[in-house]
């Protein structure tokens, strides 16, 4: 099918190329032409070298089983969360004051003093802490339900 449908679609080009056209000259379109002779090459080249056959290729098997196979248990994930308070620190910068005099008419000579940027404040934390798995077994036989 894919074959006749190429080999009719070559026919129907050749026929409509090869009937004659009176449009003057034959010299004033020759590179119109060539590049329509061109395309079209290059256009019923891929047309033909797409219609190959490709199933000489390997063909694969696909074996299906009907066994079931149990899905993995979800995780145990046990344990719980613990919050704590954290402080952090205040956020200070250096800051160089000047020589200058004080309230009471002293001269004060300049110094580095450290200015509080940031506050600090508490902060809560959350933590994950695993419970022992060998201290919390459900089926421990002497401590077992009489």
């Amino acid at each position: 099918m894919k074959k006749t449908l190429i080999i009719l679609f070559s026919l129907i080009l050749v026929v409509s190329f090869s009937i004659p056209a009176f449009a003057g000259s034959k010299q004033r379109h020759r590179w119109q032409g060539v590049a329509i002779g061109l395309g079209a090459a290059i256009l019923g080249n891929a047309i033909i070298n797409n219609s190959r056959d490709y199933s000489h290729r390997e063909r694969v098997t696909v074996i299906e089983r009907d066994v079931y196979a149990r899905p993995c248990p979800p995780p145990q994930h046990r344990g719980h969360w613990e919050i704590s308070k954290v402080w952090v620190a205040p956020v200070c910068k250096k800051v160089w004051n000047p020589a200058h005099y004080n309230n009471h008419n002293r001269w004060v000579s300049g110094q580095w003093k450290m200015i509080e940027k940031e506050p600090g404040y508490w902060k809560q934390e959350k933590a994950w802490v695993a419970a022992d798995n060998h201290r919390k077994r459900h089926c421990d036989r002497n401590h077992r339900p009489r």
